[in-house]
């Protein structure tokens, strides 16, 4: 049993603890911005306006290679506003561990990870929302709440809701950006038979970490995820990736994900795997409340290290 609530925090905590991973300094990023205004690689033509306080304000018009790709990826997109799934989840880190429990999400409200034991006991709950992370541990009754701008490496990443919204809706997203990206959001280049699309960075206050975006030119399904440091010394890259669509609301959806980080002391692999999924436009509310007479509010650094060591 102590193994088994050490990993049910561990595949809770495992896509935050890698998202923390993702930064660099913001040095990097502003001397690949500035080479980058102006000189897209699918010549997309960028227009610059000074604003009367000597701000600088970059609009591109969409290259129409991102134009296509993006008219290829809207066709796949879901209209619904819920979604509910049971879901395996297996984590690969020198040893092989899995749990099952459950995956809810509401567009633009919360997303929930509930991970069962034997007997269906719920053992530990990840939930996001627009203005928090909330990670539950049932067994030993404690739980970490955190609002995004409080977790410096997640805000200094441009790593937010949105962000875990996109990856596991299987949509394309731009770094700090909370609402969807259009064709003029991206570079866009074809190699064989996939579109390679690229977040533009327009301002110097952009994210600290580079995305590229794998998509299937036929299908306009979004297959890659990749996640890298601005700063090559960070040493840390995320692949998320996609597979086995079956069909939601006649939309296809991935019932497969499969995240893999890498750094400089190996890989780690975190796959969900979905079944019985369905749209449920009529869930209620699901946001957890916590019995703080019964539960031990702990630091997110600390849980960190209590994991890490």
């Amino acid at each position: 049993m102590k193994q088994f609530q050490k990993y049910s925090w561990l595949v809770l905590l495992a896509l935050t603890m890698v998202m923390a991973g993702c930064r660099s300094s913001k040095k990097a990023v502003q001397a690949d911005n500035e080479t980058a205004i102006g000189q897209t690689a699918d010549g997309a033509a960028v227009t610059t306006v000074t604003s009367g306080d000597d701000a600088a304000v970059s609009y591109v018009k969409a290259s129409k290679l991102s134009t296509q790709a993006m008219t290829k990826v809207l066709t796949n997109q879901q209209a619904a506003r819920g979604i509910r799934a049971k879901v395996n989840v297996t984590l690969e880190s020198g040893s092989r561990l899995s749990a099952s429990g459950s995956l809810k999400m509401k567009r633009d409200e919360i997303i929930q990870i509930t991970l069962t034991a034997i007997l269906g006991i719920e053992v530990g709950r990840l939930e996001l929302t627009p203005e928090f992370l909330l990670i539950q541990d049932r067994m030993n009754h404690q739980y970490v709440k955190a609002v995004w701008d409080g977790v410096p490496q997640l805000r200094d990443a441009g790593i937010n809701f949105y962000t875990f919204q996109a990856l596991f809706w299987d949509e394309l997203f731009v770094p700090g950006q909370s609402v969807a990206p259009q064709a003029s959001d991206f570079d866009t280049e074809k190699r064989s038979g996939d579109y390679v699309m690229t977040p533009i960075l327009r301002t110097t206050d952009a994210a600290t970490m580079a995305v590229k975006f794998l998509v299937e030119a036929s299908s306009g399904l979004v297959k890659q995820a990749s996640v890298v440091p601005a700063s090559t010394s960070a040493g840390l890259s995320i692949d998320w990736t996609y597979s086995d669509w079956t069909s939601l609301a006649s939309t296809p959806f991935p019932s497969k994900m499969r995240m893999t980080l890498n750094s400089s002391t190996g890989s780690t692999v975190a796959q969900f795997a979905f079944s019985n999924l369905r749209v449920d436009e009529s869930m209620g509310d699901i946001h957890t409340t916590i019995d703080e007479n019964r539960y031990t509010h702990v630091s997110i650094y600390k849980l960190f290290n209590k994991l890490t060591r």
